[in-house]
């Protein structure tokens, strides 16, 4: 854990306007007639009712240009300003180079210094974390964070077995979106970025994969299936369950906030039942988050910014809330920032 150097100047998000429902990948996968599964049951199981989908055409550094553009119009600040600019996601638009340097392209943000930070679904809350030693270092003033993933590119709907469906369920309610926050440095410390926590277990790496594009396969591989994204589901979200309560106690002992003191929570959401189960063992009432994977579904690391979006948006977060952003990605990794907003 470390002190941190900044503040969140302004946050945006930016979802397709498709909505795919959930009822309708059960009945494109034919849940009852093929596999013999009543239908209703992925969203029984997740809690995710729908979520977007961009068109074909549609790149990541499209989304992260898009939600980038409305959080530097919010902060009210000129692009020239802006001299750090990170794409931070899971999806690339190309293996080479950078996609920041396209979403820089997009934005005309060409003062910047600008890379790639790409870890699972803890890559936005591990670019803030980046930016936010940057600032504290001098390196930096202002850093715009970006993300977008294109999840749906990733998804497999053939799904020809209940042992395939065992591999591929966790795609089937992935979701497209970007987000993007602007950090500068704090005017106290006791506001802004308070701390960060960041853990890692590479042990259980190949628990959530896209196999293809890397150097094990670098050519399209003769099994499609390694171009899609796949899971043991259940051994990760154990891992999260076991391990994140922790991680928050940690959190929470470092910055010596009580459960009671604690505002609210937005973290990267997979599953409500997971959520629940997170907060219960942290001993953190499930009031005091806010749920977004019903309506957007799993967007990977844009889940985090879209979740402080609509939390915004509801005035579920307010000035001066004591705030705790939680990652859990696939790798196996932890990634926790307390704030105050």
């Amino acid at each position: 854990m470390k002190k941190c150097s900044s503040k969140i100047l302004s946050i945006a998000y930016y979802a397709p306007d498709t909505v795919l429902k959930t009822g309708d990948v059960e009945k494109r996968l034919r849940f009852k007639e093929r596999l013999g599964l009543p239908y209703g049951l992925l969203e029984r199981l997740t809690g995710c009712k729908e979520h977007r989908i961009s068109t074909p055409d549609t790149n990541a550094s499209d989304l992260a240009a898009h939600a980038a553009e409305r959080a530097i119009e919010k902060a009210g600040i000129a692009k020239e300003e802006i001299d750090t600019l990170l794409f931070c996601a899971c999806c690339q638009d190309i293996y080479e180079p950078a996609t920041a340097n396209i979403v820089q392209k997009k934005l005309g943000v060409f003062n910047a210094h600008i890379f790639d930070v790409q870890n699972a679904c803890n890559s936005f809350v591990n670019g803030m974390d980046i930016a936010d030693s940057l600032i504290g270092t001098g390196k930096s003033k202002i850093a715009l964070v970006t993300t977008g993933e294109v999840l749906s590119k990733y998804t497999n709907m053939n799904v020809r077995n209940r042992k395939e469906l065992d591999r591929k369920a966790a795609a089937l309610t992935l979701g497209d979106g970007g987000g993007a926050v602007i950090m500068t440095k704090k005017d106290s410390e006791d506001t802004g970025l308070l701390t960060t926590y960041f853990s890692s277990d590479g042990n259980y790496w190949d628990l959530g994969v896209v196999m293809a594009h890397g150097t094990m396969y670098p050519r399209a591989p003769v099994d499609p299936d390694l171009t899609y994204f796949q899971s043991d589901s259940e051994k990760l979200l154990h891992l999260a369950v076991e391990r994140i309560p922790k991680a928050i106690k940690k959190v929470l002992d470092e910055v010596g906030w009580t459960t009671d003191e604690l505002d609210i929570v937005l973290g990267h959401q997979v599953t409500i039942k997971v959520i629940k189960d997170i907060l219960s063992s942290a001993g953190i009432p499930f009031e005091k988050t806010v749920v977004t994977v019903d309506r957007f579904g799993n967007t990977a690391a844009a889940s985090i910014p879209i979740t402080i979006g609509v939390a915004l948006e509801t005035g579920r977060l307010k000035p001066g809330m004591k705030t705790l952003l939680v990652g859990g990605a696939a790798g196996f990794s932890i990634g926790i920032i307390a704030l105050i907003w």
